[in-house]
């Protein structure tokens, strides 16, 4: 797992706040440089409270949170081998803690148990948290709102944190279905470049620069549709400033796809 950090002062009183790319839904099974990051980030983060995971395959118009006991797995991913839909994770949900996310999202969010958890959450968690003893409240991605508006509900989240929940953002920086090239172990140049700048200024604190992706050169081919880049915003929305950064798993895959992953205040 490759880290890089800034030096600025850790929070150690809040819970952490994680940006995950997840990138192909293989990445949850077999020997590979994704899992074995989220497996050695779930032993230096250890179990939080709960979670509070926002999805980018959670795709609502408005701003959706299951408000369940359980979650049901969603195996929303084709074509892919046999071993890969063997994979059982369905950790419970909590009540208490989906009510407070509604609470601190107001009249911008609503209840809706049609969803469950997707790959997107679970690939990743099953390797974390292989136990699934970590409950877990789904919150979508608003496929209406701005990007300004993603990095609002992240504010709006934040207070989660001091009640001891992680939350978990799942996406990808770059992320480009249309590119990708299934025997490039690597990113293309524009790929590479793109999700550089957004690290930098990840790592300079200047979240604002991440919001206004659209001003970096090649964030069309980067970001085709944004589904995968706004969980990233809302990620950066429940990090205070001056928070320190680790950037891991920071490397491309199948051309177009960015892993790069960040953990905030650990």
């Amino acid at each position: 797992m490759t880290t890089q950090s800034t030096l600025h002062t850790a929070t150690p009183t809040l819970a952490p706040v994680m940006m995950v790319g997840h990138g192909s839904p293989m990445n949850a099974i077999g020997d590979n440089r994704a899992r074995q990051g989220w497996q050695q980030m779930g032993e230096i983060l250890g179990k939080p409270r709960a979670i509070v995971a926002v999805s980018a395959h959670w795709l609502t118009a408005g701003l959706h949170v299951r408000r369940s006991t359980d979650n049901v797995q969603i195996n929303d991913m084709y074509g892919f081998p046999s071993a890969l839909y063997q994979v059982k994770y369905a950790p419970a949900s909590d009540l208490a803690v989906a009510d407070e996310v509604l609470r601190l999202l107001g009249d911008g969010a609503q209840i809706d148990n049609n969803w469950g958890i997707d790959h997107g959450v679970w690939s990743v968690l099953c390797n974390m948290y292989p136990d699934a003893d970590v409950p877990v409240v789904m919150v979508s991605t608003d496929g209406h709102a701005t990007a300004q508006r993603h990095y609002e509900v992240g504010e709006l989240l934040r207070p989660l944190r001091e009640q001891g929940v992680m939350i978990v953002a799942s996406g990808n920086v770059v992320h480009n279905l249309g590119r990708v090239n299934w025997r490039m172990t690597d990113g293309y140049d524009w790929a590479d470049s793109f999700d550089d700048a957004i690290k930098q200024a990840i790592l300079a604190g200047d979240f604002q620069q991440a919001v206004h992706y659209d001003r970096i050169a090649g964030y069309e081919l980067a970001i085709p549709t944004s589904e995968h880049y706004m969980p990233l915003l809302t990620a950066l929305g429940a990090v205070h400033q001056g928070e320190r950064v680790t950037v891991w798993n920071d490397y491309r895959e199948l051309g177009s796809m960015s892993m790069t992953s960040y953990v905030f205040g650990k």
